[in-house]
């Protein structure tokens, strides 16, 4: 049974990638911000967001829209060293 929730369908009104994008250093126990470019988001949407090739230690906890155009993400890293990922790969599905 297919689920559909008011305000939104459940077919994906975007769905964008690969978009490549150097995270930065994800801070031992902090969360990372990192702005995509994601033509056609809007504020008013819910964003899912992968990247295949993140580091196993990183989670990808938040994806948001403030802006339209602009998704942003968060990365945790939740171990006791600092991690700086290679440039990433991420795949945007906004509903």
């Amino acid at each position: 049974m297919a689920v559909q929730f008011q305000g939104f369908s459940s077919i994906p009104q975007i769905t964008v990638g690969p978009i490549t994008h150097d995270p930065g250093t994800c801070y031992a126990g902090y969360l990372t911000e990192v702005t995509l470019t994601v033509p056609g988001s809007l504020p008013d949407m819910h964003f899912h967001v992968t990247a295949p090739s993140l580091e196993a230690d990183l989670a990808i906890v938040a994806a948001y829209c403030t802006t339209a155009g602009s998704v942003i993400i968060r990365i945790l890293n939740a171990t006791a060293g600092n991690i700086d990922p290679a440039s990433q790969s991420f795949y945007v599905l906004g509903l």
